[in-house]
This record gives C-alpha cells, structure tokens and sequence, in this order.
C-alpha cells in the first residue's frame, strides 16, 4: 500500500454502495476507509486523516450534514463531495459555504465512478493546495 497515495473516506449505509466505490478507488490506487454510520466515521478519524470524503446524507444517527460540520472541526481540509439518493436535497447554506465541500453533488446510482473520483480530487487539490498525480 503506497502511504503517498490518497486517502478516501467512504460514508455511505449501503453495504453495495460502500463496496462499489471502495472497489473503484483501490482499482484507481487511493487508500480506502469506509463506514456505514456518521458517528463510525468520526471514530476511525481519530486515528486515520482522509484527504476527502464522499458523503451520504440520509445515515442511521447523525445525518450527513452534520457529519461534514463534525469532521470540518478537526479535519479543516478535509475535502468533502456529497453524493446522496435524495434526488431533492439541496445542501443547506452553511454546508454551501464551505470551501471544503464540492459544488456538484451526485445522485445515486453513479453511473460514473471516475467523475464522483475526478470531483474529490479536485476538491482535494483546492483544499490542500496541493496538486494530486494520478498513474
């Protein structure tokens, strides 16, 4: 596993869904953590620091919305792309104004992984200010 690869944090409830990404992003070369529950997630943060996260927001518990302001609090660069099955959520305003999260969301199904990995990547090129390479 290369440690200079970037790391996704995969926040989403469906088991298929999580399994789906996860598979796209170790095929691309990224350092995968994935959890089913906002409050998983903010624990596995206490030891792992993901460059970006892709984030369901209808969770069991803590909702999405809430995860993003949680995580932000001790991962400020954390680059956040919501990705969600509500095809009527519109991201409040303060999730809005927040540099970290991406102005595209995604509806499920994706039918295209590369565009959720290609939106992450820029977001976590914004956030860091770092210019990430893909093999």
């Amino acid at each position: 596993m290369n440690k200079l690869a970037p790391m996704v944090l995969i926040l989403d409830d469906d088991d298929a869904v999580r399994e789906s990404f996860a598979y796209h992003f170790e095929d691309q070369g990224w350092r995968i953590v994935a959890a089913a529950t906002a409050e998983e997630a903010l624990t596995m943060m206490r030891d792992e620091t993901p460059d970006g996260a892709i984030v369901d927001i209808r969770l069991p518990g803590m909702g999405g919305n809430d995860f993003i302001r949680a995580a932000l609090i001790k991962h400020p660069t954390l680059a956040c792309v919501i990705c969600t099955g509500s095809p009527e959520y519109l991201p409040p305003g303060d999730i809005l104004a927040m540099p970290q999260v991406s102005r595209r969301i995604f509806g499920k199904p994706v039918l295209d992984l590369t565009e959720i990995e290609e939106a992450l990547r820029r977001q976590i090129e914004k956030c860091s200010g770092k210019e990430m390479h893909h093999d």
